[in-house]
């Protein structure tokens, strides 16, 4: 597999695929359902994208009582198991990329291919988002859907960190230079320019009693991967 794809890969299964679900309440609670599509969309970009407590929990308590109507778990996602997978992500994609290297400076290379990593996540974590608006509600089949469009303001790194690690492990660096390149790319991270990534993120309901919801979320915020 090629090597930039698989560094890709293991960071949407390790930063995205890992927010837990917790068990369903045995009882259901009236839903709220006074958050306009925007309003809704907002609370999903600050969950998935920066990984925000207080918009965690709002959106958990915004979604349960249509989550249980659906017979799903009552959480949507867990921060407690967002925070773990964000500190096994250093340590994991760390490994990955140091893997890059010869075997015998992989070992010295690690501490700087975690930072890497780290910047990586920080980067994503820390994209500055906005709603920028929503077209009128569509109903289709009894299915009311808003479609709303945001952007947000990302760091702009020369090279994507994964093509970067890439390019430099092929280059026949020694030790000292392989780990100034990777110093170099992970501080590209941290104090790079900004860019605009704009999307527009769908939300849906049966009924004006449910929730606005996406269960797919991720594949919308997956995109931002590309800018990074």
């Amino acid at each position: 597999m090629h090597q930039a794809r698989y560094l890709k890969s293991l960071t949407l299964l390790a930063t995205l695929a890992s927010v837990a679900l917790a068990q369903p309440a045995i009882a259901a609670e009236t839903a709220n359902t006074d958050l306009a599509p925007v309003e809704v969309a907002n609370l999903y970009i600050k969950t998935v994208v920066n990984e925000d407590e207080a918009s965690i929990a709002a959106l958990n308590d915004y979604l349960r009582a249509t989550r249980l109507a659906g017979h799903q778990p009552a959480e949507y996602a867990s921060f407690s198991d967002l925070r773990k997978a964000a500190a096994e992500f250093p340590i994991e994609m760390g490994k990955t990329i140091a893997g890059l290297f010869p075997a015998a400076m992989q070992a010295s290379l690690t501490p700087a291919a975690r930072q890497l990593a780290a910047n990586v996540l920080a980067a994503k974590n820390g994209a500055i988002c906005k709603t920028t608006g929503a077209e009128p509600v569509k109903e289709e089949r009894g299915i009311q859907t808003a479609a709303v469009s945001f952007e947000c303001q990302i760091v702009k790194a020369p090279l994507s960190w994964a093509q970067a690690a890439q390019q430099l492990a092929k280059s026949g660096c020694k030790a000292e230079q392989c780990e100034a390149g990777l110093k170099k790319i992970a501080d590209s991270y941290a104090t790079g320019p900004q860019q605009t990534w704009s999307a527009v993120f769908p939300v849906s309901r049966e009924k004006s009693t449910e929730a606005w919801r996406n269960d797919f979320a991720r594949e919308t915020f997956n995109d931002i991967w590309e800018y990074l």
